[in-house]
């Protein structure tokens, strides 16, 4: 019996290293055949434009089929959940954005874990909020808004894409910067967010460029601040909520590629550095990503990525605990 057992554990050592040795040349020849890319957002929304772009330039580039499958719904936790479902090979990749780990923080009954069960690899954009009203409200810059607001808690309406989301996240933070309380109106998305706003049905929004920017140069929203650490080369004359007083606020959104817990080290490599190569590509971002208001972001590692999630996940874990935000 002990010599069997001994049998059965240099087999698994054996075939360990077996593995071990393949992997690298694995991903040398790695992709053999599609990959499938799962985008969890209708076709056509912000994410959605987002994956395309990057899975568009490394198909290019790696001479590789990749196909997207949209599956949206619950926040983008259905498509997530597939892709955690996935074998981890290398052939079922995810777009997500921070939404992920707030998931994890405002879930609970989620049939995967966010934070376990898929990876990021690799970031591709950015993006700031603008804290915008309709112009009826008769306020100009963030310190008037803050002082109508405490006037009268809980009367300005905002919207956002959904209960959890890094909408409602970033007017949160906010809020709870400078002590105010306003009326919390979820939507499905942000295009409803956009229609309500610019139907006066609530007067204010955190909103991503790609939604709120033909709005704001149009004027019918006033923007009174970005939530970002600097003024955005897209609205320079729009200054920063630190600039206007309010400290503890930042919030950048931001877009990455994620695998299935798992996939071997070396295919992930392979994948960040195809990744790196798209936002690397100026002439490509800038004709590309920048028409949406996006900046290209790179991150320095398949763990460095991996850690913003979780870095995303300690800074927010305290907002939804004091806001008593659940997503059910």
């Amino acid at each position: 019996m002990r010599a069997r057992s001994l049998g059965l554990i240099f087999q698994s050592l054996a075939t360990a290293i077996i593995l071990v040795l393949a992997a690298p040349a694995n991903a040398q020849n790695y992709p053999v055949k599609p990959i499938r890319v799962i985008v969890p957002v209708p076709a056509g929304s912000g994410m959605d434009t987002v994956g395309r772009i990057a899975v568009e330039k490394m198909a290019q580039n790696m001479g590789a089929t990749f196909v997207i499958e949209n599956i949206s719904g619950a926040n983008t936790n259905i498509g997530a959940a597939a892709a955690a479902r996935a074998a981890p090979d290398g052939y079922t990749l995810l777009i997500a954005t921070d939404a992920l780990p707030l998931s994890a923080l405002t879930y609970t009954n989620l049939s995967y874990d966010p934070l376990r069960d898929v990876q990021m690899l690799g970031t591709i954009a950015k993006a700031v909020f603008i804290l915008s009203v309709n112009p009826s409200l008769p306020v100009q810059n963030v310190e008037e808004f803050v002082k109508l607001a405490r006037s009268k808690p809980g009367s300005i309406a905002h919207g956002t894409s959904g209960i959890g989301s890094p909408h409602h996240l970033a007017m949160e933070l906010f809020a709870q910067s400078t002590g105010i309380e306003l009326l919390h109106v979820p939507y499905k998305g942000s295009a409803d967010t956009v229609t309500a706003l610019l139907g006066g049905t609530i007067q204010a929004a955190m909103g991503l460029p790609s939604s709120f920017a033909p709005h704001v140069k149009s004027g019918k929203f006033r923007a009174l601040a970005v939530t970002s650490t600097r003024r955005t080369p897209a609205f320079p004359e729009v200054p920063t909520l630190s600039e206007r007083g309010v400290n503890g606020a930042e919030y950048e959104s931001w877009y990455g590629m994620f695998a299935p817990n798992a996939t071997p080290r070396p295919l992930l490599d392979r994948l960040h550095a195809e990744l790196g190569k798209v936002v690397r590509d100026k002439a490509y971002t800038d004709e590309r990503l920048s028409k949406i208001g996006l900046d290209p972001f790179e991150s320095a590692s398949p763990a460095a990525a991996a850690a913003l999630v979780r870095t995303y996940y300690d800074k927010l874990a305290p907002v939804v605990k004091k806001a008593g935000i659940k997503a059910e």
